[in-house]
């Protein structure tokens, strides 16, 4: 069989392969990829590499993970596992559905038939999944009142929704910053009676009957709905900011996994939040993290995708895993190889990655006095392993794809701070060996 392969960038990775006239092509969209690793754990031919996470958390523009194209199988395990959507993947031009493929994750965020049309879901989502599509506001009705009234919004009854303020510029919500502490999107609700005619409208479209209006009812009839909510599932990463808001219980989010996240509080004197936000910053699609004296999550919104665990220098971080949710076809292709990913992806373990077993350690015995001759003779083959192990450290090094990429391209800034990284360690490693 011959096969041709071929790579290319226009915004994003494009990986094309041809084989016997079937093309197959896998595209990364590094953008949306926040180096959760999923990928890294899933490839049953070890070609996905996770790049330098804490480095790209703090700003520098390269890809959270790298594709060795020539080892890839063009299987579609990444595209489908990935939470994010960060890769689509296309036969013969076709792009393929997930729900195509042997197995893909159960996850989604659903609108219910309760839902009011509010504002408080799109306007919390931190991935811009929810829109809010206006059919018909104040200012598109020719009616109005020349009137003298009065309006009055009830403070107990309102729970900040924000129709009325879409609906007409009379109402004016307060914004306040979103954060997974508060995730409310309001403080207040402000009323400007010089704009308003008192046509009794926002009256009509208040769910909670929070708004009296003295004035007079125009003559028209306002459609069934004034404003739809739509969720695009591909943009969702069911962090479940919108479930938690909705005071109508009116959307619900899946998960795609269960699991635990964990922060070493009796190391956090190692963490420097101002300075480091690796984690903030990583967690772009779900918003777990934030910054008030002193650093904090909620894990409430937390998929444990593993991407702030790969960006945290000090390893404070720990994300656990403990189901993937997924189904698959009656009688996939391939079956055993997909079961195995998702098994990777569970426990963390990539593909011919090797557990090694804790030896017995021995017992200590006195070591005998050593005649000069000798002493020399280990202090030489002391200086011998240390070199061994330098050129070890440097083949270890130059395996990960993005200090590899440095390498080759001669990045001078990022291959100085690899040096001082593994020079910090390797002087720590001396430090304790001559204690």
């Amino acid at each position: 069989m011959e096969i041709k392969r071929e790579t290319s960038f226009d915004e994003k990775f494009r990986f094309i392969q041809n084989a016997d006239g079937e093309i197959r092509e896998l595209v990364y969209d590094y953008k949306r990829c926040n180096g959760c690793g999923i990928c890294v754990y899933s490839c049953p031919v070890a070609a996905i590499e996770l790049s330098e996470i804490h480095e790209i958390a703090k700003g520098l523009e390269m890809p959270p993970v790298i594709i060795d194209h020539l080892k890839c199988a063009y299987c579609g395990i990444c595209y489908s596992l990935c939470p994010f959507n960060a890769f689509k993947f296309y036969i013969n031009g076709e792009e393929i559905e997930k729900d195509r493929l042997a197995i893909s994750p159960v996850a989604f965020t659903e609108k219910l038939e309760n839902c009011v049309e509010c504002t408080l879901c799109y306007r919390v989502c931190p991935t811009e999944a929810i829109k809010r599509s206006v059919f018909i506001n104040r200012d598109d009705i020719e009616q109005k009142n020349e009137i003298e009234g009065k309006i009055e919004v009830d403070k107990e009854k309102c729970n900040l929704c924000g129709i009325c303020a879409e609906f007409c510029k009379v109402f004016k919500m307060v914004d306040k910053e979103v954060t997974p502490e508060s995730i409310m999107p309001y403080d207040d609700i402000l009323v400007n009676e010089e704009d308003c005619d008192y046509c009794k409208l926002c009256e009509k479209i208040c769910p909670e009957e929070a708004i009296k209006v003295e004035g007079n009812l125009i003559d028209f009839i306002l459609p069934e709905k004034i404003a739809e909510i739509s969720i695009n599932q591909e943009l969702c990463s069911y962090c479940g900011y919108c479930e938690a808001v909705c005071p109508y219980d009116a959307i619900k989010s899946v998960k795609p996994t269960e699991g635990s996240l964990r922060f070493f509080e009796k190391r956090k004197q190692k963490c420097e939040p101002l300075s480091c936000m690796a984690c903030v910053n990583i967690c772009k699609h779900n918003r777990v993290w934030w910054v008030s004296d002193g650093l904090h999550f909620n894990e409430d919104f937390c998929i444990h995708c593993g991407a702030c665990e790969n960006s945290c220098p000090y390893d404070l971080i720990e994300v656990r895993r403990e189901c993937y949710y997924a189904k698959e076809l009656i009688d996939p292709p391939w079956k055993e190889a997909w079961n195995q990913a998702i098994e990777r992806v569970v426990s963390k373990i990539k593909q011919n990655h090797r557990m090694h077993p804790l030896t017995e350690i021995p017992e200590v015995i006195k070591e005998p006095e050593k005649s000069e001759t000798v002493k020399k003779s280990i202090r030489k083959r002391r200086v011998e392993i240390k070199e061994v192990s330098s050129l070890k450290r440097l083949e270890e090094i130059l395996k990960i794809a993005g200090y590899r990429r440095a390498f080759e391209k001669g990045n001078a800034e990022l291959l100085l701070k690899i040096v001082r990284k593994h020079a910090s360690k390797g002087n720590k490693g001396n430090k304790k060996q001559e204690a």
